[in-house]
């Protein structure tokens, strides 16, 4: 699991504990004669929540890639787990490549592309690929799916195919 280092510039801590994985319990509610189910996640983010390609006088590094840590992601990434935990209310846009994108903001869109896994350790994984502000302007060309669908066809092994626009 990825447990982040702190990241240190000009004497000040920017702390990236809240990025440290964890396990959410997600409830699907019950639905006519359905019970609900109840899912254990692993949530992981990855360094892409808080660095950008660009630049290299503020490194950050995993066992993969350095980038260049972006004081305005980190800030955003501050509501990730939140984001991620609201996953169950409203829809996810399947991007049609393999992985999901949530769009969430007050006042400003948020970008979350992220996969889910069927895992051993516990039902599935979530994996925060990348999340950062959104500066197109357009709806995303992917169609609408709830999570809660993601979550079935992940664990009973259904494919997930791309919903009709």
């Amino acid at each position: 699991m990825i447990y982040w280092n702190d990241f240190i510039n000009a004497g000040v801590t920017y702390t990236l504990k809240h990025l440290h994985p964890e396990i959410w319990e997600f409830t699907q509610a019950a639905k006519g004669d359905k019970p609900a189910i109840v899912y254990k996640i692993k949530i992981i983010y990855s360094l892409h929540c808080f660095t950008v390609k660009d630049g290299t006088d503020r490194p950050y590094s995993d066992n993969r890639e350095t980038r260049n840590f972006c004081f305005d992601r980190y800030e955003d990434s501050k509501e990730l787990p939140k984001i991620i935990k609201s996953l169950g209310s409203g829809y996810v846009y399947h991007t049609g490549r393999q992985n999901f994108l949530r769009i969430q903001g007050v006042d400003k869109e948020y970008e979350v592309f992220f996969t889910v896994t069927k895992t051993k350790e516990v039902d599935l994984q979530i994996y925060i690929q990348s999340a950062y502000s959104r500066t197109r302007g357009h709806s995303p060309k992917a169609g609408k799916i709830r999570f809660s669908v993601i979550a079935h066809n992940t664990l009973t092994g259904k494919k997930i195919k791309p919903p009709r626009r």
